[in-house]
């Protein structure tokens, strides 16, 4: 039906049945000098394959599947809205909402980045430290009419490097929710099965590995590192 122009790699818009999906085909994949080639693609798949694995239900369903460019992701399209983060006047973040960080703007106002105080968000932030996701931006959030959050671009996650960089770092250091310290341990009894291991390289399931680890003897959600952008850029 058309294409995504703004999107950093094609990113085409199909119609199948009467059912809209979003179809990044490989061939369309710019590469990266961090991620291996060809490989954005089983990495959207990946993070649905985790998400439903985790019974969190935050990626649209995603599928590896052959397209008129080839073979690429397949994602259902969601009729979104962009709502859950956002770049404010300094004096007017709204209340319940997290402030993030603060700057000027292009004329030199103040203004601040600031995300929905939200538990679903909050979900989605530790989804996002788990597959180490290196570009969750504000874009990359999607609100349905029904006020339920989702994400969406995950062909830069599982790196085996920490690259975690998001919009959602509005929960530094708090304790992570005991329901979903055992969905993660549940996970992690799951991933030697798991399809994960026919997409990702094999020194990138033991970081995923490593990473939920991590989290089950913190039990507490990540700080931003000081060796790399922790908000990614531009924010949407």
């Amino acid at each position: 039906m058309g294409q995504l122009v703004n999107a950093s790699n094609a990113t085409l818009v199909v119609e199948i049945d009467q059912n809209r999906f979003v179809y990044k085909p490989i061939t369309g994949e710019r590469p990266l000098w961090d991620f291996l080639d060809g490989t954005l693609a089983l990495r959207e798949r990946s993070a649905y394959v985790l998400s439903e694995t985790l019974g969190w239900d935050l990626v649209p369903e995603t599928i590896l599947a052959e397209g008129p460019y080839g073979l690429g992701s397949l994602q259902s399209w969601l009729t979104a809205d962009v709502k859950a983060a956002n770049i404010f006047s300094a004096d007017q973040v709204p209340e319940n909402w997290l402030i993030i960080a603060s700057g000027t703007n292009e004329e030199g106002a103040p203004v601040t980045l600031a995300h929905l105080d939200d538990l679903r968000l909050k979900q989605i932030a530790l989804f996002d430290a788990v597959i180490n996701n290196a570009d969750r931006k504000a874009g990359h959030i999607l609100t349905t009419d029904t006020g339920q959050h989702f994400g969406i671009d995950h062909g830069v996650t599982f790196h085996e490097e920490d690259k975690l960089r998001t919009v959602l770092w509005g929960w530094i250091d708090e304790q992570i929710p005991v329901e979903w310290l055992n969905d993660l341990q549940s996970t992690l009894d799951q991933i030697p099965d798991s399809e994960l291991n026919e997409l990702l390289e094999p020194e990138e399931v033991a970081a995923l590995i490593g990473r939920i680890q991590h989290l089950l003897t913190t039990r507490k959600f990540p700080a931003p590192s000081p060796h790399w952008p922790a908000v990614p850029w531009p924010v949407f």
